[in-house]
């Protein structure tokens, strides 16, 4: 199996992490939560010769998708595969939902790619499996992605490093939020890295053993 190197970029109003994942054998590339302005995004895939090869959004916020257009104008938009879980299109589609009022001029957008719960797609063309995880309560349709042969997990702002998301934006939901924590991701192994959308990475058994809303 080829390697998946994990790249993070702090970008956008509030220091997002945004991911690129690459492939080191094709150099195809995927980008989780394009934050802020996509020129240095467009530009490190540019000048690293590498191909884009979708974008991953673990929900809908302004400060997680602000990247989409310009990805979309620079690559076709009818070929560049958007993924989200299928209740995020709801949030991605309504201003007020998306929380982009907040931070100036409402927009809305969308993704091409919904997936199920648990649903397992192929990036990269093909070379790695990753699973859709719903993880409702930070939004309604909050996922975070799973690439269990690497043992890798994109949280975005479902948990943090010794926290959790909010869920007092539209959609959020406390309770939901709290089942996804800890009837979903805390069943992943300990050794699993947790990559989050905002502060430093971590792991499954560190916020087991750590995390203050973890259940013990």
């Amino acid at each position: 199996m080829s390697e998946l190197q994990v790249l993070c970029a702090q970008l956008g109003p509030i220091a997002t992490n945004t991911y690129i994942l690459v492939d080191e054998d094709t150099k195809d590339a995927m980008i989780i939560d394009p934050a802020g302005n996509a020129d240095l995004l467009i530009k490190y895939l540019e000048d690293n010769e590498l191909t884009l090869d979708g974008v991953m959004l673990t929900h809908g916020h302004h400060d997680h998708i602000g990247g989409l257009a310009g990805l979309r104008e620079r690559y076709d938009p009818w070929k560049l595969h958007v993924y989200a879980a299928k209740p995020e299109q709801e949030v991605l589609m309504v201003a007020e939902y998306n929380i982009s009022t907040d931070f100036g001029e409402g927009y809305t957008t969308h993704a091409n790619m919904m997936l199920n719960d648990k649903q397992v797609f192929e990036v990269t063309k093909g070379m790695h499996k990753c699973r859709c995880l719903y993880t409702p309560g930070h939004t309604l349709g909050s996922c975070c992605y799973y690439f269990k042969d690497q043992g890798l997990l994109f949280s975005g702002d479902t948990l943090f490093q010794g926290s959790v998301g909010r869920s007092d934006l539209p959609t959020g939901d406390w309770d939901q939020l709290m089942k996804s924590v800890n009837d979903i991701l805390m069943k992943l192994p300990d050794e699993t890295i947790v990559y989050p959308g905002h502060g430093p990475a971590t792991t499954i058994g560190q916020e087991r053993k750590n995390n203050p809303f973890v259940r013990r």
